[in-house]
């Protein structure tokens, strides 16, 4: 079985209602599906809180020990599902938690690197949504906010394990006319993504054991 943690936020400021927590309670009730394709998906929805973030992802990775983790975050202003290729050391200071807090720095991480990328096949990831009809589009800029912070937290202290964010947008109502996918269509994308994953996970697994060519 390939572990996979996947992730949502709770609520915040401007979103009472998160669908990306709403998809993980989707895919948690899809365990069944993907272990019948050898898959184990952990799902967990994390607060959207400045404070304890690095020990709270931290803790969760040591409770699930996942082979990858993916996360998924909602942006609102999006019309399209969005699979990130990096994370920016940079947070918005005007953007408040759940909680009303605000950062102290405009940096993450006053040492780190400027731009960490992803860990995972962001660009096949896009190609097999779009293949079953679903809009999908790689994006450069994970944003300034906790989205972008989980990411950029993930990919710093879990460096052994394939990570990568998944944006969504706010899905549309069945009989709206809107350009945004229904939720239905943002589940089967999510599930498209944590099987291309793990395909990817048991690929290079598959390299690293292959005996060397002299």
């Amino acid at each position: 079985m390939i572990g996979i943690l996947a992730t949502g936020f709770g609520a915040f400021p401007g979103v009472a209602d998160n669908p990306s927590a709403a998809l993980m309670g989707a895919l948690h009730r899809r365990a069944p599906h993907f272990a019948r394709l050898g898959i184990d998906v952990s799902t967990h929805v994390l607060p959207v809180l400045y404070e304890g973030l690095g020990k709270r992802l931290a803790a969760l990775v040591k409770d699930v020990k996942p082979d990858a983790i993916l996360h998924f975050g909602v942006a609102a202003r999006r019309d399209v599902i969005s699979v990130e290729t990096c994370a920016h050391n940079r947070v918005s200071l005007e953007a408040a938690d759940a909680n009303a807090m605000r950062p102290k720095s405009h940096l993450l991480d006053e040492r780190g690197p400027e731009t960490i990328r992803v860990r995972l096949p962001a660009t096949q990831i896009v190609a097999k949504i779009r293949a079953a009809g679903i809009e999908a589009k790689i994006s450069r800029d994970a944003g300034t906010y906790l989205c972008n912070a989980t990411l950029y937290d993930t990919l710093t202290s879990q460096s052994h394990l394939p990570v990568g964010f998944i944006h969504i947008p706010m899905p549309s109502h069945a009989a709206s006319r809107s350009s945004r996918p229904h939720f239905a269509e943002i589940v089967a994308a999510a599930d498209i993504a944590i099987v291309a994953v793990a395909a990817y996970v048991r690929h290079t697994r598959a390299l690293s054991a292959a005996p060397a060519i002299s």
